[in-house]
């Protein structure tokens, strides 16, 4: 302990307290708590200091959210702390603004939309303000609703801890409406290449590049182009179909009484199997119904909004059939809907949507009272006029298939302007992804699918989850189709009661290739009590994740996998 000039040495232990301080004239001043204190590298040298000396400025986060709070406009309460990433401290600003809010003016108003150019207004004037009070310079700011970052209690009030955020910060957990980073200013010890100016494609970056590797053996990629996609069974090339449409056709015309689609319970048990000719008959008494009952014509928009069944097969086929852009989009969350409703609602105002095609469970969700009045609400504050809704689930019987009724893909379908089908995603920030796919692309996605993973006639395709958009949409609507496979469907509803059931339909049914996301094997991790079954059939299991694949479940699909493991 240093007291004055003097120093003493005691044998005793201390207790730490977390504080920070100093001792002036004997006393001790205490100035915060260590956890508070901020540092930061410098270029610059003090006055008085030697070169070698400080390199690094502490700030108290106290000091600096006074300065935010009084400098910077519509700020509710923040937060500071840094990070200590590839060898340096990185400061941290977290704020709560009333004009990060999506909540409604009213209760039971719309959601409020965001304000993004103001949000990004405040983040400059904080990082601004910052930099010439007290030459911190910030490395990122996010901006959240009020009273939504962690707090603990301190001195008998609810405050802010620092520690919790930078916690919450560190897993990802934190709901931010915007994050803004200033790497240009924080980070000095980015690398640098052979020519700062030019790049590392410049002329002197390259030859660099070029004598080291000159040495080096060189590596060779190929790639195996196949043209010609041939069904085993009858050696017709496949990839002479224009559309799925017209492979379907033929394979109701070919397998007629081959199995096409059978849904599987949550218990295993097996309903009614659909052959190729009755799958036929069924997309043109959904397709003769969508042209004689509803408002929606050829080259019109429709969202697809069903549960996970062969009534959204149909309804999909039969857009394709009478050249209807169809738009799957996943049912209408309860829990969600100031996210979905507004999503909905822009969906409907973008692409112009005529018409809501849904089955039996999807309208009495949409007409319960709870959606109901929270989408027409909506509706009214955007402006937007909601669409009718069509029941396509019980339609009237035909006899004839849809060849035979002209339900065919038109030349005009064909055309690289008219797009077949509209896929949507949203990122965890409510941003919209949304991409047109041609027949063209259609058949090309089943090509390189089938042709990837050895997809064979004899072996059937699983569908159980997100069957609007990617790998679900492709092995539920088409695999069976574009392979002459049957397809079996699992409700996600089945699943997740039971998650056993998915992975004994692998077994029973022996698939050889299919999909799965991460989310799902972290629920099975979490929620199967026993194995039970055997997946030795299975070759190819593709999963799908929105960010780098997480590694915690490696050791779940080995368990899955292998005969006989334990978890």
């Amino acid at each position: 302990m240093h007291h004055g000039r003097a120093q003493e040495i005691f044998e005793q232990e201390f207790l730490r307290t977390g504080f920070l301080g100093c001792v002036v004239d004997g006393n001790v001043f205490v100035l915060g708590l260590y956890e508070d204190r901020l540092r930061q590298r410098v270029e610059w040298i003090e006055e008085g200091q030697e070169e070698s000396g400080v390199e690094f400025r502490y700030h108290y986060t106290s000091l600096l959210i006074s300065t935010i709070l009084q400098k910077v406009p519509k700020v509710f309460d923040c937060a500071a702390f840094d990070v200590f990433v590839n060898e340096e401290h990185l400061p941290i600003i977290l704020l709560e603004s009333p004009a990060a809010s999506t909540a409604p003016l009213t209760p039971s108003g719309p959601p409020r939309e965001l304000d993004y150019h103001l949000l990004y207004r405040i983040a400059s004037k904080c990082i601004d303000a910052l930099l010439e009070d007290h030459q911190v310079r910030i490395y990122c700011i996010l901006i959240c609703a009020p009273n939504t970052l962690p707090r603990s209690i301190k001195s008998g009030r609810r405050e802010i801890g620092n520690m919790l955020c930078r916690k919450e910060f560190e897993q990802g957990t934190l709901p931010f409406a915007l994050v803004k980073f200033a790497v240009e200013r924080t980070v000095l010890n980015l690398p640098v290449g052979q020519d700062p100016v030019g790049g590392i494609w410049s002329i002197k970056a390259s030859r660099e590049r070029s004598d080291w590797l000159g040495i080096e053996e060189k590596q060779y990629s190929g790639i195996d182009q196949r043209d010609v996609v041939v069904d085993e069974r009858t050696s017709t090339a496949v990839t002479d179909f224009k559309s799925i449409v017209d492979l379907l056709q033929w394979r109701a015309q070919k397998q007629n009484d081959e199995l096409a689609y059978m849904t599987v319970d949550g218990r295993g048990r097996e309903g009614k199997g659909v052959n190729w000719k009755k799958l036929d008959l069924k997309i043109a008494a959904t397709a003769h119904y969508i042209q004689a009952r509803t408002m929606v014509k050829t080259g019109a928009s429709a969202i697809l909004m069903y549960t996970h069944s062969e009534d959204f097969v149909l309804a999909v086929h039969a857009c394709f059939s009478l050249g209807i852009i169809g738009i799957p989009m996943q049912i209408l969350d309860p829990n969600r809907l100031s996210e979905d409703v507004p999503a909905l609602l822009n969906v409907i105002r973008d692409y112009k949507v005529q018409g809501i095609f849904v089955n039996g469970d999807t309208e009495a969700a949409l007409k319960g009272k709870t959606i109901a009045n929270h989408l027409k609400q909506s509706a009214q504050a955007a402006k937007v006029n909601l669409p009718p809704i069509y029941n396509t689930s019980k339609p009237n019987k035909v006899n004839k298939g849809c060849k035979e009724l002209g339900y065919v893909v038109k030349p005009a379908y064909l055309t690289p302007t008219w797009p077949a089908l509209v896929w949507t995603y949203w990122t965890p920030d409510q941003r919209r992804v949304a991409v047109e796919l041609g027949h063209d692309t259609i058949m090309a996605m089943c090509k390189v699918q089938k042709e990837t993973c050895q997809m064979t006639s004899s072996k059937p395709v699983l569908g159980c989850v997100r069957s609007t958009i990617g790998l679900g949409f492709i092995h539920t609507c088409l695999m069976g189709i574009y392979n002459g496979s049957p397809t079996y469907l699992i409700s996600p509803l089945d699943f997740a009661q039971n998650p056993t059931s998915l992975f004994l339909a692998l077994s029973r049914y022996k698939v050889k290739d299919t999909y799965a996301t991460s989310q799902m094997l972290e629920f099975a991790m979490a929620n199967m009590a026993g194995k039970g079954f055997s997946l030795h059939e299975l070759k190819n299991l593709m999963i799908a994740t929105d960010s780098r694949p997480p590694q915690h479940i490696c050791k779940f699909l080995i368990y899955l996998i292998m005969p006989c493991t334990s978890y």
